[in-house]
């Protein structure tokens, strides 16, 4: 993602501040040192699968396995829906606990409540489409010219739809850029922080005065 996708999903990522604060890091477990025979050992195996090609095999199936999946990532199963409804959401996070500078001194307390939109207004939304639906990538790309939209895939590969779309114009350019939802981040996200449910696509995120809106099915732009 880029920075300017990034920064349109603001609201989303205030996640950050109550995921370090929840985050169990556990503890420390003492580690020991090897005895020599038992490294002399691991690099003799080592050596005898980098002789064999066994090593090179192992990296190029695993690099294979990585781009595959960045190519043609699972689907997040989100179910499409045509029907059209809109609601709207106030954006409110309350900071969990103190955040403190270096020298220990307190720069947001606790219980403090964050208005995302207000602090960055949203200058780009986000349109949720499953994109192994046609009718639904047509839509997305012909809303997303005439509005400043993202559109995110739920389904589908971005790098085909990046090389298939690569001539379409778009926004004064040509090649419609696609994305992905990877780990369904943003929307587990949006339901963590502010209870907002896409539990169906299209669906379409953009700032609505000092709300935000979340605009199911397809509209006037069937």
């Amino acid at each position: 993602m880029n920075r300017r996708f990034l920064q349109c999903v603001v609201f989303a990522l205030a996640a950050t501040a109550q995921l370090a604060c929840a985050e169990d890091l556990g503890v420390k477990a003492q580690t020991y040192a090897l005895d020599r025979d038992a490294t002399e050992q691991i690099k003799d195996v080592m050596r005898h699968k980098q002789q064999s090609g066994e090593m090179d095999t192992f990296w190029k199936n695993y690099r294979d396995k990585v781009i595959a999946s960045i190519k043609n990532p699972p689907s997040l199963g989100v179910r499409s829906d045509y029907t059209t409804r809109t609601e709207l959401h106030d954006l409110r996070f309350v900071i969990p606990s103190d955040y403190k500078d270096q020298n220990g001194n307190v720069i947001v307390k606790r219980g403090t409540v964050v208005e995302p939109l207000k602090v960055m207004p949203l200058t780009s939304g986000l349109l949720f489409i499953d994109g192994t639906d046609p009718k639904q990538v047509e839509y997305a790309i012909r809303r997303s010219q005439r509005e400043p939209m993202k559109i995110v895939l739920t389904a589908g590969s971005p790098y085909l739809m990046r090389i298939k779309y690569q001539n379409v114009p778009w926004r004064g350019e040509k090649g419609v850029p696609f994305y992905f939802d990877q780990r369904k981040i943003i929307i587990s996200t949006l339901a963590k922080l502010y209870g907002i449910q896409i539990a169906s696509v299209p669906a379409a995120l953009f700032q609505q005065g000092d709300k935000l809106a979340v605009q199911f099915g397809m509209g006037d732009m069937k």
